[in-house]
């Protein structure tokens, strides 16, 4: 006998592609009556705007941010909206894929991102996506499994962060596109709208140590709808270090996500907060 979750996929599933805009104005309404999920959103656009955008509406961002939240757990059920998005930049990635190297490609958790890594692999350039590891696991939720299978659509690879960074390298080594988010609480500081925070250092430093090129992908909008934009490729020799080339890299996310802020996937969690000067004195 079906699970009331197996029911409830199938419904999802089956919602016909016209009425999504209904159901999702429904699940808004519902959603924003709550006093506690309009408190969290804006809680999540205000470390966003607070500081990077002070004019900016902070409700009528919260609104847009729930909303968002709401049309990507649907579109995920419906793969087939969102992973033929057009791709901006292609030559970029190519370009630094000549002559058989690697590219680290850097992207944040913005935008039906799953479904930019399927569009990219529907025109030849499939990328090795570095997850946690229980995102692979057997018993993963049912909504992470689908999101890894829309993002895995045309030939992707699921590859978790066990194997460290000498497999990642690896991969590289073998000409793999390779998919490392830098929006990951770590212990690199960095400078993002506005606030210090703790980012990974991971993408930037493996692709200097391994010496191939970073392409940031970005997920963006236009009176077409959205697409995926891939940028100039950066070469680490060409940076002091690789923190300064992580800078640069979260620097161009930046731009992308302040333009776009509730089209972030809660940016609160994904970035680590510094101690306070007097706590870290103790450490």
């Amino acid at each position: 006998m079906a699970s009331l979750a197996d029911l409830v996929e199938s419904i999802r599933r089956h919602i016909p592609r016209v009425l999504l805009p209904v159901v999702v104005a429904v699940r808004f309404r519902a959603a924003w009556w709550r006093p506690s999920v309009r408190a969290e959103a804006r809680e999540q656009m205000r470390f966003l705007l607070e500081r990077a955008r002070p004019d900016a509406d902070l409700d009528a961002a919260a609104r847009a941010y729930v909303k968002a939240q709401i049309w990507r757990g649907e579109l995920r059920w419906h793969p087939e909206l969102i992973t033929r998005m057009r791709v901006e930049g292609l030559e970029h990635l190519e370009a630094a894929r000549s002559g058989g190297r690697g590219v680290m490609l850097n992207f944040v958790h913005h935008g039906t991102y799953e479904g930019a890594f399927a569009s990219l692999s529907r025109l030849g350039a499939p990328p090795h996506m570095v997850v946690y590891p229980y995102m692979v696991r057997d018993d993963a939720p049912r909504w992470l499994k689908q999101h890894m299978k829309v993002a895995c659509t045309g030939g992707g690879v699921r590859v978790s962060a066990e194997v460290g960074t000498q497999g990642i390298i690896d991969l590289l080594n073998q000409g793999a596109i390779v998919a490392v988010a830098s929006d990951v609480p770590g212990r690199t500081p960095l400078r993002f709208v506005g606030r210090d925070v703790l980012g990974s250092f991971g993408a930037a430093r493996i692709a200097a140590d391994a010496g191939v090129q970073v392409v940031v992908m970005s997920y963006v909008l236009d009176e077409q709808g959205p697409y995926v934009r891939l940028h100039e490729p950066l070469e680490p020799k060409d940076f002091e270090n690789p923190q300064a080339l992580l800078e640069e890299m979260v620097a161009r996310h930046e731009r992308v996500i302040l333009q776009w802020p509730e089209l972030t996937d809660l940016p609160l969690s994904r970035w680590g907060t510094p101690a306070p000067a007097d706590e870290a004195s103790h450490v």
